[in-house]
Parts: C-alpha cells; sequence; structure tokens
C-alpha cells in the first residue's frame, strides 16, 4: 500500500506521466473531459480578448464545455473505430493516412457535423430544434469544405501521433488555430471599431473551420467576421 501511495505521489509531479495513466485507465473520460476544458478556456480566452471589463458569462463557457465533453467522446470513439477499421489494411504509414483522410471527410465528419456540432450551434446560440433542419442544409457544405482545407494538413499529423494523443492533438490544433484567427482578424480591425474587435474575440472562441459550435451574437446575425476580407483569405 505505501509503495502505491508513493507512485501516485510520483505521478502528481509528472503531469505527462499521470495524463499517460488516467488515459490507460479511463480513456474514454479522460478524453472527452479534456477536450471540455480546452473548449471552455477557449472561450474564456476569447472572452478575456473582447476587454470589456465585465465579468466571464460563465453560463456560455459552461455551455461550451458540456459541448466539447460530448464531441470529446463521439471523435474519441471515432479514433477508436477508424485506426481498428484500417491499422489491418495492407501499406504502411502512408497509405493508412490516405485512408484515414479520405474516410473521416466523406463518412465521419457529415454525419458528426449534421447530427452534433451543426445542432449545438443552434441550441448553444438560442435556437429551437426546429431550427435545425435549415441549419443542416446551409451549413453542412461549406463547413465540409472549410474542413477539407484547413483540417487536411493538420490530419497529416493527427493521424500520425498515437491513437490516445489524437484528441489532444486535434483540440491543440483547433485552439492554436483560433488564435491566428483571432489575431489575422483583429489586425484588420480599424483602431477603435470596438464590434470588429468583438468579431475576432468571436473568432478565437470558433474560428473559421473549427470543430467547435459556432458563436453568434443574437441580434447581429452571423459575426461581422465571416464577411471581412481576414476571412476570404484564410479561407482562399
Amino acid at each position: 500500500a505505501e509503495w502505491v501511495c508513493e507512485s501516485e505521489d510520483a505521478m502528481l509531479f509528472h503531469p505527462v506521466e499521470f495524463y499517460q495513466h488516467l488515459l490507460a485507465s479511463a480513456p474514454l473520460p479522460t478524453k472527452a473531459l479534456t477536450q471540455g476544458l480546452i473548449w471552455g478556456a477557449g472561450d474564456l480566452a476569447a472572452q478575456s480578448r473582447e476587454g470589456s471589463g465585465e465579468a466571464p458569462a460563465l453560463r456560455r463557457t459552461a455551455s461550451f464545455f458540456a459541448t466539447g465533453v460530448g464531441s470529446g467522446a463521439l471523435w474519441t470513439t471515432y479514433y477508436d473505430a477508424a485506426d481498428a477499421l484500417v491499422s489491418p489494411l495492407p501499406g504502411g504509414a502512408l497509405e493508412h493516412t490516405a485512408v484515414s483522410l479520405a474516410l473521416e471527410q466523406a463518412v465521419w465528419c457529415p454525419i458528426v457535423f449534421a447530427l452534433y456540432q451543426i445542432p449545438a450551434s443552434v441550441l448553444t446560440n438560442g435556437g429551437a430544434p426546429a431550427d435545425v433542419p435549415a441549419a443542416v442544409r446551409r451549413q453542412l457544405v461549406p463547413m465540409l469544405g472549410a474542413n477539407l482545407r484547413i483540417w487536411t494538413p493538420a490530419n497529416v499529423v493527427i493521424y500520425n501521433v498515437p491513437l490516445q494523443w489524437r484528441v489532444l492533438a486535434s483540440n491543440c490544433v483547433d485552439l492554436v488555430w483560433g488564435y491566428v484567427c483571432a489575431s489575422f482578424a483583429a489586425d484588420a480591425c480599424e483602431p477603435g471599431d470596438e464590434e470588429c474587435i468583438v468579431d475576432a474575440a468571436d473568432a478565437l472562441a470558433t474560428p473559421v473551420g473549427s470543430r467547435r459550435p459556432a458563436l453568434v451574437r443574437r441580434g447581429r446575425g452571423l459575426p461581422r467576421l465571416m464577411r471581412t476580407r481576414a476571412a476570404r483569405v484564410w479561407l482562399s
């Protein structure tokens, strides 16, 4: 018993080893909660960047966290199933990566976008379930196009990291991409244009091509960032 306690204490001082232990002992909840925490942290960073001086909207952050937990569980299950399907196929890493990319883009993303991500965006922004079908018809094809352009280079790396680290790697890419979009959009704002600056902060919470639910400020329609030259440059 004393040796077990010492081992547990040692892991607490080595975060990577402790996280590896959690991945081995409880992979699904560990990956799901990790994604929820990263999405929540991204939203808090976005609210901080808005610079309004107000207290963080914790209800909004909690929504991002809960949606991230669900998404993390879905992507964990998918990565496990895709790896089990692709690994026995003939060929090496290059062929397996190509099959994994095609499988995600052609099969998985249409399913998870239409049945989870778009509905989550609608409901997070105060929409009703009846609004979901129209949103899916309107957003699915553009989201698949953005996913193809933005995530293909990242997925080449993600599908070559160990299976247990893929959800974390995907979320790190998503978070870094959010900072890139937000910084680029903020640079495109005119000094003193508070609405544009807030939209740039929203880009950190839900950047173009992100797998996080889109944040739409009611009363203003889609964030103006989506109509700026900055967004068009990144998507061209």
